[in-house]
């Protein structure tokens, strides 16, 4: 099967293309065997982009992730090896598992699989915030997602290097969700600490962190775009890339620029270690289903 161009990734045409374009595409799942087809965007036009890195525009953000109607896998490649799905598959067939991706959105899954292939934290946070976005309209179940992308973006955050170019980011990202969370305090000390670092300074970020301090003074937690010249400003520091890539930036990896999205946008796991070192003992135990589960409709 081809590499699912299809999967996650969408191309941001520079021009000329009107709303979402997509194809259905057939899938093999590599735990159950299971054979679907489902609908993957294959381009699409974003013109904006939030605090939290959504795209905004003509596109599908995140990008539908192909997920096992039969047992609820998430198909992050169309290439695993062997070790990897023999490694996978009690876990994917566990009753926690699929207790939990029944019951959340396709990005859930996907952290919860990161998280069983100990994938970096950022990648794992994203995952969550992702998951987040799929179930904006639905606030409890939100929250609680963003709380889980909180918990895992300051995991990567303590353990950044200090000289990373992603220590701002990543803690822009703690703030903007800490902000979402109404955890007003936080949230503000923490921008304050970063306006005084320096480290914006002189980056296409630096206006985030004033704009954010004004919205934590109105007590605003709602969801907020940049505005044009901060987008402007992004779009330009990024430059572009294939999948392959992988991206030094969070804003750059957001997908802001035109031309093909970076690998970040994806979350990897695709490069998770094909022989995990010290494969966990099964079952792994998952997030408490008390804690996240859906409320039955």
């Amino acid at each position: 099967m081809r590499f699912l161009f299809a999967l996650l990734s969408i191309v941001l045409l520079a021009g000329g293309a009107i709303g979402v374009n997509s194809v259905e595409q057939e899938f093999t799942c590599p735990i159950d065997g299971h054979v679907w087809k489902q609908r993957i965007e294959t381009s699409a036009k974003a013109r904006g982009l939030r605090l939290d890195l959504r795209q905004l525009g003509d596109v599908v953000d995140p990008p539908t992730l192909p997920q096992c109607p039969n047992c609820s896998f998430p198909m992050f490649s169309d290439h695993l090896p062997e070790a990897l799905v023999a490694h996978l598959k009690p876990f994917v067939m566990g009753q926690d598992f699929q207790f939990l991706a029944r019951k959340h959105p396709s990005y859930f899954a996907l952290a919860q699989v990161q998280e069983y292939l100990v994938a970096p934290e950022r990648n794992v946070a994203l995952s969550y915030l992702r998951a987040s976005w799929q179930v904006e309209e639905r606030a409890a179940l939100n929250l609680r997602l963003l709380e889980k992308a909180r918990e895992h973006f300051e995991i990567a955050l303590r353990a950044a290097d200090e000289r990373d170019r992603q220590v701002a980011e990543l803690a822009l990202l703690c703030g903007e969700i800490e902000r979402r969370l109404e955890k007003w305090e936080a949230a503000a000390k923490r921008f304050r600490k970063l306006e005084a670092s320096g480290r914006l300074n002189g980056t296409p970020q630096a206006p985030i962190v004033a704009f954010q301090l004004s919205l934590i003074e109105r007590r605003d937690s709602t969801p907020q775009a940049l505005d044009g010249s901060a987008v402007a400003q992004v779009r330009r520091s990024a430059d572009g890339g294939g999948i392959a890539r992988q991206p030094q930036s969070l804003w750059e990896a957001s997908g802001a620029g035109d031309g093909q999205q970076g690998g970040f946008r994806l979350g990897v796991p695709a490069k998770a270690p094909e022989v995990p070192a010290r494969p966990p003992e099964f079952p792994a135990r998952l997030a408490d289903p008390n804690e996240l589960a859906l409320p039955e409709r």
